[in-house]
């Protein structure tokens, strides 16, 4: 694999026997990342692939939270702030997998907090 010269520090990314189908390199040009879809590859690069970590990162904050479906049919999650559930009503089934899989972001969490209020 040849590299750039304006690129001397970057490494190949870790093959797991799965081929991707998309190589991206991330913002800080250092790593390359094996892709399966266009999408994945357009975050990488953009440096919109959201943080798994509830510790702070440079400020940043999220809040665990619980999906659940009204028997209207209604998606919505629970955040989990210490002694307080608020529920925030997402689009879809989707949107709640990646609220509980990367937390919901404090901005988000206050503004569902504050609507429930005013109910």
């Amino acid at each position: 694999m040849t590299y750039s010269t304006s690129l001397p520090s970057l490494r190949p990314f870790k093959s797991d026997g799965i081929q991707p189908n998309f190589i991206a390199i991330t913002p800080d040009r250092k790593n390359l990342v094996g892709c399966h879809n266009l999408s994945s590859a357009r975050a990488y690069a953009s440096g919109r692939v959201p943080c798994l970590s509830t510790e702070f990162i440079d400020g940043h904050f999220t809040y665990n939270c619980k999906a659940f479906v009204s028997p209207t049919g209604q998606f919505y999650v629970e955040i989990h702030a210490g002694m307080q559930k608020v529920r925030m009503d997402v689009a879809n089934a989707q949107t709640a997998r990646y609220y509980v899989k990367n937390g919901v972001d404090t901005d988000i969490a206050c503004e569902a907090y504050l609507s429930n209020l005013s109910r």
